[in-house]
């Protein structure tokens, strides 16, 4: 588990972006959490592992991401991205990855961009709320979940998996 946790550090500190970013995995042995703050300090923890060490950072946007063939709205900066691997894929709550990040834009825009980008890599969505449900063109459940974040930007949490 921790090598999964090593591959996946430089996204913790793309996340931050100036302002802090998580990854947590979780699998069967336990949990892996990556914690980066906006200066660069970061912290890993698991199972028998706690790790402080201030680390450079890397800057990572929405063209960096691409989660079963679909990247982020552009200009998107994540903010958590969280692997759960705990059931082995085995009915509800099973194997998932979950993006959260920070959109540039309307909701209203962001919701088009991702209907018509969904629709273009062969998803079959809805909506759902502000966002969408359904499943990926490999039929692996998805959900996107959207809001608000004042005039001009949007927030959301990219989940694809059980």
């Amino acid at each position: 588990m921790i090598r999964y946790a090593a591959a996946l550090l430089p996204l913790t500190l793309a996340a931050c972006g100036g302002t802090g970013g998580n990854i947590t995995i979780n699998d069967k042995d336990g949990n892996v959490s990556i914690v980066t703050d906006g200066n660069g300090q970061t912290s890993i923890k698991a199972p028998g592992v706690d790790i402080t060490a201030k680390l450079p950072k890397i800057s990572l946007d929405s063209a960096d991401f691409d989660i079963s063939g679909l990247k982020l709205y552009p200009g998107s900066k994540p903010r958590d991205f969280k692997v759960d691997a705990g059931n082995g894929g085995a009915g509800p709550g099973g194997d998932h990855v979950a993006i959260s990040f920070d959109a540039p834009a309307p909701l209203a825009t962001v919701q088009g961009w991702y209907r018509d980008e969904m629709a273009k890599k062969g998803f079959k969505v809805s909506p759902q709320g502000d966002g969408f449900a359904g499943t990926t063109d490999k039929g692996e459940p998805v959900t996107l979940e959207l809001q608000a974040d004042g005039a001009n930007k949007s927030k959301g949490t990219l989940t694809v998996g059980a």
